[in-house]
């Protein structure tokens, strides 16, 4: 048990020792042979004139998704990451199909709308031709779509 954690930790520490490499400064320098050096250190000889180079800057992190990913990380540790994601995964496809609804909703509102204030509106028949409906069609077809809001948006 101990084990475990002790190899987390050991591989943490060798991961942020090689990050803090990436991002050091370096001094550059010429010497009296006319060859450039860069190093992580100053040169040796104080007289020597050098240049610092400074590293660049870390990423910048957005806290949520930092917040996010650590949050991923226990829940991976505890074993309630799959449970969790099941879960999410739930909620995700009930947000869609509320989605869904609201936008079935408002098209036959717009429809129900078109049918009462366009008493010319055409209509498509069983065998698919376009028909011009009389006023009993009409509100047969006002009737129905009220009937299906009724039902579904309410």
């Amino acid at each position: 048990m101990f084990t475990h954690y002790s190899r987390f930790s050991y591989l943490f520490f060798i991961l942020l020792g090689f990050s803090h490499s990436l991002f050091a400064d370096v001094f550059k320098w010429v010497d009296e042979n006319k060859m450039t050096h860069y190093s992580e250190r100053a040169p040796l000889d104080p007289g020597q004139e050098f240049e610092l180079i400074k590293g660049p800057l870390p990423p910048a992190v957005d806290p949520a998704i930092a917040q996010k990913e650590v949050d991923t990380l226990i829940e991976k540790l505890e074993g309630s990451y799959e449970e969790n994601e099941t879960k999410r995964e739930t909620a995700k496809k009930e947000q869609a199909k509320l989605a869904k609804k609201a936008e079935y909703c408002e098209t036959s509102r717009h429809n129900l709308s078109q049918y009462q204030n366009n008493p010319g509106r055409r209509m498509l028949d069983e065998n698919g031709n376009v028909i011009e409906p009389n006023e009993e069609q009409r509100q047969q077809k006002i009737a129905d779509i009220q009937q299906e809001i009724d039902k579904y948006c309410n």
